[in-house]
């Protein structure tokens, strides 16, 4: 009888972390193989873990909430789902869609090297420089 408990028990939370990566990663714009490539997990494992039906390593899930800046607890515990349906993890609809981008240029960008980072770095120092001139020729 204990032991149908435990089984339960760890299917909820099993089906808790599968639903908040799946979340978490379609608000970032992010694909099943997108994320996968990021944290090195074949996309299919990636898949049954979001659906509920595998568990995974603590190893993986640090690494899954470190993308998505989250604490373990956050990723393993809470539906955060729920949360943002209920407009209690950020108010107004701007914010919310900036902090969406931001987020997904963090995941994007955990996984680079200090060689891309910099051609990342160089290349949007480069689109603001257009873009600026851009707005000040339209200004004229």
């Amino acid at each position: 009888m204990e032991k149908d408990f435990e089984n339960q028990d760890s299917m909820h939370y099993i089906k808790i972390i599968g639903s908040n990566i799946r979340f978490e990663r379609k608000k970032r714009n992010l694909t099943i193989e997108d994320l996968a490539e990021i944290i090195g997990m074949a996309p299919g494992f990636l898949g049954l873990i979001e659906r509920g039906q595998r568990g995974t390593s603590i190893k993986n899930l640090v690494k899954i909430a470190d993308i998505f800046s989250l604490s373990l607890d956050q990723l393993i515990t809470i539906d955060l789902r729920s949360l943002e349906l209920n407009g209690m993890r950020e108010p107004g609809a701007a914010r919310k869609a900036r902090t969406a981008k931001l987020s997904t240029l963090n995941s994007l960008t955990k996984s680079m090297s200090e060689a891309e980072l910099e051609y990342l770095i160089a290349n949007i120092k480069a689109l603001r420089k257009l873009t600026r001139n851009a707005a000040k020729e339209e200004i004229i």
